[in-house]
């Protein structure tokens, strides 16, 4: 695996694990719900917050 993918997987990962944590999930969706962009699902939004601090 090159870089990227191995990035790609542990944003996956750390998304998943944030998802299936019903305290994590309440601090996402708040934040979620604060955006502007509307057409972001939660999991999108997780996900790119993830890539991020990857």
């Amino acid at each position: 695996m090159n870089k990227s993918q191995i990035r790609f997987s542990r944003t996956l990962a750390a998304t998943w694990k944030v998802l299936h944590d019903p305290v994590l999930t309440n601090i996402y969706v708040r934040k979620w719900k604060r955006q502007r962009d509307a057409m972001v699902t939660i999991y999108g939004y997780v996900f790119r917050e993830m890539y991020k601090a990857a």
